[in-house]
This record gives C-alpha cells, structure tokens and sequence, in this order.
C-alpha cells in the first residue's frame, strides 16, 4: 500500500506555490504521511520497513496533548502530501522561554524547487509566534547549498555558532565519563 502512495508522490508535478497548502495532519493522512517518511529515510539512506512508517506517521498525526509534543505540518498538493515539517520544543530558550526546532523538513523528490520548502518553513514561522514561542531554530548541512539558499530567501539568518552531536558509536572508548556506583561526574556545556 505504501508503495503505490510512494508512486504517486513520485509522479512529476509542476504545482505553484499558491496550490500548496501547509496544515496540521489528522489521522486520515497516517497512510499518505507514512509514505513520505518512507522516501525520506530511502533519501538518507536508512530506510526502514513499512510498519516503522506508519507508527512515526500515526505519533505525527496525533493531537498536540502536552507542552512539549511536537508540533507536525503537512504541505498538500492536489491532495497528496508532498512535504511535512516536525517541530520540537525547546526549553529553556532565550530568556527561559520556550522555542521550536525544526527536527525534520523534507519534501517529496518530485515536488522539490516548487515553493513547498518555503511553504513548510513560513508555516512553522506562523505556529511558532502565533503559540507564543520565541525562535524558531533549525540547522542543515554548511555543504547542502540548496537548502541554505531556500532557508535564507525566507527571512532566515546563519548564526555564528556550531552544532555538536554525541551519537551512540562516538560514546564507544569513553566509558570514563560514565556515572560509576557512588560517583558523580558534572560535564559543563
């Protein structure tokens, strides 16, 4: 099922910017979302199995219930998603605030260069303010010049300062920084 969804996401579209419109999902686009998610793990290179499709895509188009849920948009085109954006909450933010952090933007391969990116991204600006967040801050690769120039013809400014990340296999060898029975290592940030 989701590869006939995930051929018509594929299917060459010459849609404008004004046939796009961005929204919350809603259950009823579990299957259209979970092919998405499909090609954009199949994008990265860590493609996952249907069923692992379809519970990310079932959590995205659950009702915000809590402070810190995470906040989904979907670009829809002719009635096929073709694009979603995961917000996160961040606290504390600026002055003990709350923000929102774009975990994931990523729109369908046949519908790139038609204005859903900008769609997404002026979206979550409008959720972002509108709920009463201070920022809205994301990251991309310095080498993925496409986005950087999408982000930027949005409004978006680069900020001077790195982004870090402590994976899984980088921990391997440090076992040194691990709490031990009775002791407690503080790291400062």
């Amino acid at each position: 099922m989701l590869h006939a969804i995930a051929q018509e996401i594929a299917s060459p579209a010459t849609s404008q910017a004004s046939d796009i419109q961005v929204r919350s999902p809603t259950s009823l686009d579990v299957p259209g979302l979970a092919a998405l998610f499909a090609e954009m793990q199949r994008h990265y290179k860590r493609p996952v199995r249907d069923e692992q499709a379809v519970e990310a895509a079932t959590l995205a188009c659950k009702p915000i219930a809590t402070t810190f849920d995470p906040r989904v948009l979907i670009a829809v085109v002719d009635s096929m998603i073709v694009g979603s954006i995961v917000l996160n909450v961040v606290f504390p933010a600026f002055e003990l605030t709350r923000a929102l952090y774009i975990r994931d933007l990523y729109v369908a391969r046949s519908m790139r260069r038609t204005g859903v990116g900008q769609a997404l991204v002026r979206a979550a600006a409008q959720v972002t303010y509108a709920q009463g967040f201070s920022a809205l801050d994301w990251t991309t690769e310095t080498g993925n010049a496409s986005a950087r120039q999408m982000y930027e013809s949005c409004g978006a400014r680069v900020l001077p300062r790195p982004y870090y990340r402590l994976a899984r296999e980088d921990l391997r060898g440090t076992e040194h920084l691990q709490e031990g029975p009775g002791e407690r290592e503080t790291l400062g940030t």
